[in-house]
């Protein structure tokens, strides 16, 4: 009895020391931040990018030198196991088969996030999550997330210019044929980002939601118009992202008309959904800086919003960072209106997320309130 009270204090001491760690960590990395908005000049970050909580706290400085630096992905690593489809395939009741268009790019309704390999993730102010992913994600297995994919059926990824090496060589060393969506965040702004990923194989290009919140808050329209004027020019559909649903509301006020959407949308009722309220009302994204939720309206109000739009929208952070199972968030949000869903998946997840929307999509397209686009 004695030993496992020793042994309990023991575990409860470590708890405290950790979550001592994890509140100096919080405050230098508040303290960072409160630096950043006093001195920096840059630009905010490039999608998917800074949506790791050590990041969001950091902010869009941070960012900017984290992709400036170095590949967010590690060349190598730990052996990973080789793609076996007899093995890694048992479950799959069939390949994806739903598909539909954004201009002349056929893309599977549901798609692969990239946020987890580059460790940007929505980790819910898990300060660890970020590190934890791209010591996870080696290039090998980046490779054997995409074989599983496209093995899947899923035939698009979302990702951002700094994960373009590690596609070029999927590509290039392992035939693999996966498209790629960018957000075209990058350290000269997005359309540089933009002018990158087109380069190096993007089949769609968007505005960075971070880019697009800011913007719109500003009411600065001349940013929207210049990027979609110049990305357009670029050859490949040109969409805008954006986390408020007042930014979409801001561009179609001012004919600001993508070609398609990237719209967040999750449930907003779960018990750290409202962490941060003050810092929120405060933040030019109307998000805060809390990484506990990337939208400013609950999931209604979005597909209210969309019922009447009719470009593609891909729906992206569906699941909430896990605070939603697919086998609700997936049929929700298509009949909510979403054409395509964005979502990030581990190689093990894959198999279960393409049974789960393939079941919704059994009969074909189901009737919903807001047609089908694309």
């Amino acid at each position: 009895m004695a030993l496992a009270r020793v042994a309990e204090v023991g575990r409860i001491e470590d708890v405290h020391e950790r979550e001592v760690e994890d509140a100096e960590e919080r405050r230098r990395l508040h303290e960072a931040s409160r630096h950043q908005k006093r001195t920096r000049k840059e630009e905010p970050p490039g999608e998917d990018g800074v949506h790791g909580a050590h990041l969001a706290l950091a902010g869009a400085a941070a960012y900017t030198k984290a992709i400036r630096s170095a590949d967010v992905v590690r060349a190598t690593g730990p052996a990973v196991p080789a793609f076996d489809p007899k093995r890694d395939l048992a479950g799959l009741a069939k390949p994806m088969d739903a598909c539909g268009r954004i201009g002349k790019v056929k893309l599977s309704r549901l798609t692969l996030g990239g946020n987890m390999i580059g460790g940007w993730a929505h980790s819910r102010d898990m300060s660890f999550y970020g590190k934890l992913v791209k010591a996870y994600f080696t290039d090998e297995r980046v490779f054997r997330n995409f074989r599983m994919a496209e093995a899947c059926g899923v035939n698009t990824i979302l990702t951002n210019p700094a994960l373009m090496r590690v596609i070029n060589r999927y590509w290039r060393e392992e035939g693999g044929r996966i498209q790629f969506i960018s957000d075209c965040g990058h350290p000269k702004g997005v359309i540089a980002g933009a002018q990158a990923s087109v380069e190096n194989g993007a089949s769609l290009v968007y505005m960075h939601g971070f880019h697009s919140d800011v913007a719109a808050q500003k009411g600065d329209w001349k940013s929207f118009r210049t990027y979609l004027d110049e990305a357009r020019k670029l050859g490949v559909p040109v969409g805008i992202g954006c986390h408020s649903l007042a930014t979409a509301k801001f561009c179609v006020a001012h004919d600001l008309l993508p070609d398609f959407w990237m719209k967040t949308v999750h449930r907003i009722d779960y018990p750290t959904a409202h962490l941060g309220e003050d810092r929120r009302k405060k933040d030019p994204h109307g998000l805060g800086v809390c990484d506990n939720r990337f939208v400013d309206t609950g999931r209604e109000e979005v597909f209210a919003f969309m019922a009447s739009r009719p470009e593609p929208w891909i729906a992206f952070k569906v699941l909430g960072a896990g605070i939603e199972h697919p086998r609700t968030a997936f049929p929700t949000t298509y009949m909510g209106g979403a054409d395509f869903l964005c979502v990030g998946m581990y190689d093990y997840q894959i198999v279960e997320d393409v049974n789960i929307a393939n079941a919704f999509f059994a009969h074909g397209l189901p009737r919903r309130k807001r047609p089908w686009h694309g």
